[in-house]
């Protein structure tokens, strides 16, 4: 009897076989990680983290930074398979952070833009003003 509850009980779960090594993402618990999940809008996750060791099949050790200030063994419930390219994980940042000037913003949000056209009749701005409403300044071309 007990055999079939086992059955019904596992039918559709999958059994995930992390090793040392592997990348995972780190589910971050209210409870586990109060500063870093006190709003809504927080990200729910962090990572990607290597695997140290491997404690058991429930249990892993993960390499975590000092700034997280808790145990750096997790449940499997916790972390979920990272998927990605190593190579990904350098490519963090935003086109603009490579040392461009902000003049070539201008360049690229003119008033022909569609975009930046329908923002600017919404708001009822001309072409010739040299900042918009929305909070970024475009230079535009008359």
């Amino acid at each position: 009897m007990n055999e079939r509850y086992r059955e019904a009980g596992n039918k559709g779960r999958k059994k995930i076989n992390l090793e040392p090594g592997d990348l995972v993402w780190l589910h971050l618990r209210k409870d586990r990680f109060p500063d870093l999940r006190k709003f809504k809008l927080m990200p729910r996750a962090d990572g990607p983290f290597k695997i140290i060791e491997k404690i058991n099949d429930n249990a892993y050790k993960l390499e975590l930074a000092l700034e997280f200030g808790v145990s750096p063994t997790f449940n499997i419930a916790d972390v979920k398979p990272y998927l990605g390219e190593e190579d990904e994980l350098e490519s963090r940042t935003t086109p603009l952070q490579d040392g461009e000037d902000d003049e070539d913003i201008s360049l690229m949000l003119t008033s022909d833009t569609p975009s930046v056209e329908r923002k600017m009749k919404a708001m009822g701005t001309s072409k010739g003003e040299q900042e918009s409403k929305v909070g970024v300044q475009v230079k535009l071309e008359a």
